[in-house]
């Protein structure tokens, strides 16, 4: 594939109902897949999202900037990647892609800035959650 980013893949088929009067994937089902795959992601980690709201953490977007190259379309098998770094001491960000499996192109580019809060706060990552997330 073209150019997958390091880390995480899963694979997703367009489904009909996610497309838009033109005959491709409306925009924000693209954030749909990429929020899907970050939590994927989490779980295969050994990170329970639920659990870690339930712990008095929560992981929150807060800026998500998507670039679209190529359409997808019905029926278009594809593949999410997902990288992870921290930024500073209270950000997550997450890399992620969108590679369409029938030519490996990119079809769509994803850069999601996220914080841990607690409390309404962001706070830094506890330290076990960044050895799950990044060791």
């Amino acid at each position: 594939m073209e150019g997958i980013v390091a880390g995480f893949t899963v694979d997703f088929e367009v489904r009909d109902s996610e497309l838009d009067g033109q005959g491709i994937v409306n925009n924000a089902n693209y954030l749909h897949y990429y929020e899907h795959a970050r939590h994927l992601y989490l779980r295969s980690r050994g990170i329970d999202f639920v659990g870690m709201h339930e712990a008095g953490l929560d992981a929150v977007v807060f800026r998500i900037e998507v670039d679209y190259t190529e359409s997808l379309r019905s029926g278009d098998e594809f593949s999410v990647g997902v990288s992870v770094a921290r930024e500073g001491s209270l950000r997550l960000v997450f890399a992620q892609e969108i590679v369409k499996r029938s030519n490996g192109h990119i079809a769509s580019k994803a850069r999601v800035v996220t914080a841990i809060v607690s409390g309404g706060r962001p706070v830094r990552p506890p330290a076990e959650l960044l050895e799950l997330l990044l060791g």
